[in-house]
């Protein structure tokens, strides 16, 4: 079942999103990726649609937090960021 993961981050912009992919490589490589939207205006809203939770939590474990952490935002980013998860019932993709 896909697993939907929406982060709304206060005082991050998409400048900040966009230097994530940079350590992280390219999304097509990322296991169970399906979609990924960024933008906003004073807040920065994320949102990923993934093949599973499983592929979700693993990419957040094993890749994301290690960048935050490289980067010097994860206390910054675990401070400002509201998260919003749930399972799809339906999932179209074009």
């Amino acid at each position: 079942m896909a697993f939907i993961h929406i982060a709304r981050s206060q005082g991050f912009s998409i400048e900040d999103a966009r230097r994530v992919p940079d350590k992280v490589g390219p999304r097509e490589a990322i296991a169970g990726l399906l979609v990924e939207a960024a933008g906003g205006g004073n807040n920065l809203y994320h949102v990923t649609v993934w093949q599973s939770r499983a592929h979700a939590e693993r990419y957040e474990a094993e890749q994301l937090l290690p960048v935050f952490q490289a980067l010097g935002i994860a206390p910054d980013v675990a401070a400002n960021t509201e998260f919003t998860t749930y399972d799809a019932d339906e999932l179209y993709i074009r």
